[in-house]
């Protein structure tokens, strides 16, 4: 099998209304949509969904470095993944890019095996339960916000804090009581805290039964996130402090965290976030995996990762639930934050309009 084409196009997703986290507020979000074909008539979709404050691309040097990997790519084997990231590896850093064209390889070798992505990478079961974010507000609002998704049958929320601490924690609190002790709550600070501000939270926080602390402190302190774990009694993720699997290594050595946020597009796709969980889980850690402003293509790619890996024991995987006039169908069906994979082979995505 070879490449013969690799197209590009922009498409543009807004939110239902605007989410705030710790640095900044997002409306919607641009993407690259990806599809690759070959001479066997198989094609793959990907997606590259830079961040330019999580990955340091953008939009822009997407598409520039997308056509490089193009001129690079074509006659080579999409089943060839490893090789593929060889290439790619030798050009550029981009790992958004990069997680495109991995996508779309992998939906060509599940298609070709004529199997759902979750059981080419090896899973059985084809649901996962993801969370839904709660984004920064005042704690009224943030606390009516949960109660909704609650009311909707959603069982985990993940809360975005790293503001003021002291008003953190009156919105956590104002939180718990609106939705009550069924919910599960995480949190996520996005680099907002001082170490010592990071230890007093986590402290607080335990009375209200906490699952897990995100990133509580800046991506480069791991020294920082080693005493906020040591004292802490909830478990701490790295989120922005992972990106690669030479930065899980360096968490797991450090015994700096109790897990790891993969996301597809910081680490550069599927064959970087297992390499990442399994350090993980060599060094007895789990995985967590996330999202950014994603579409339902590179969203549906990392719910089949989830289902298909146990280590990944949590799931953030939400950005879907706020998009809307999402061309872009199939993949999945959700309900509550419950998620159930397509059987059709590969991702099991429509992408008609590309």
């Amino acid at each position: 099998m070879k490449i013969t084409d690799i197209k590009f196009e922009k498409a543009t997703f807004r939110f239902e209304e605007p989410f705030k986290i710790a640095f900044t507020v997002m409306e919607g979000y641009d993407t690259m949509v990806l599809k690759i074909e070959t001479d066997e008539g198989i094609c793959g979709y990907g997606e590259a969904a830079p961040m330019e404050f999580v990955t340091g691309d953008n939009l822009d040097t997407a598409f520039v470095i997308g056509k490089e990997f193009r001129k690079m790519l074509l006659g080579q084997n999409p089943l060839s993944i490893e090789r593929i990231h060889q290439i790619m590896d030798r050009y550029a850093y981009n790992t958004s890019v990069k997680a495109a064209i991995d996508i779309a390889c992998y939906d060509i070798a599940s298609k070709k095996m004529g199997v759902p992505l979750y059981q080419y990478l090896g899973g059985d079961g084809k649901q996962v339960e993801s969370d839904v974010t709660i984004g920064i507000g005042t704690p009224d609002h943030m606390a009516s916000q949960s109660a909704k998704w609650a009311e909707k049958g959603w069982n985990i929320l993940k809360i975005k804090l790293g503001e003021n601490p002291e008003t953190d924690l009156l919105r956590m609190e104002e939180i718990r009581k609106a939705v009550g002790d069924r919910v599960k709550l995480r949190i996520d600070a996005n680099q907002g805290w001082a170490v010592k501000d990071a230890i007093k939270m986590a402290k607080e926080l335990e009375r209200l039964d906490v699952e897990l602390i995100e990133q509580p402190v800046v991506a480069w302190d791991y020294e920082g996130l080693v005493e906020v774990k040591k004292a802490s009694g909830i478990p701490v993720v790295a989120d922005e402090s992972c990106h690669l699997p030479c930065d899980a290594a360096k968490l797991a050595n450090q015994r700096a965290v109790d897990g790891m946020n993969i996301k597809l597009m910081k680490c550069g796709g599927i064959f970087h976030a297992l390499k990442i969980n399994a350090i993980a889980e060599a060094n007895n850690l789990f995985c967590m995996i996330g999202c950014m402003g994603e579409s339902r293509i590179a969203n549906t790619a990392a719910m089949h990762v989830a289902a298909a890996v146990s280590n990944i024991k949590k799931v953030d995987l939400d950005v879907t639930f706020f998009t809307k006039d999402d061309w872009i169908t199939g993949g999945f069906e959700n309900r509550g934050g419950i998620c159930t994979l397509s059987d059709t082979p590969g991702l099991g995505i429509c992408a008609e309009n590309f």
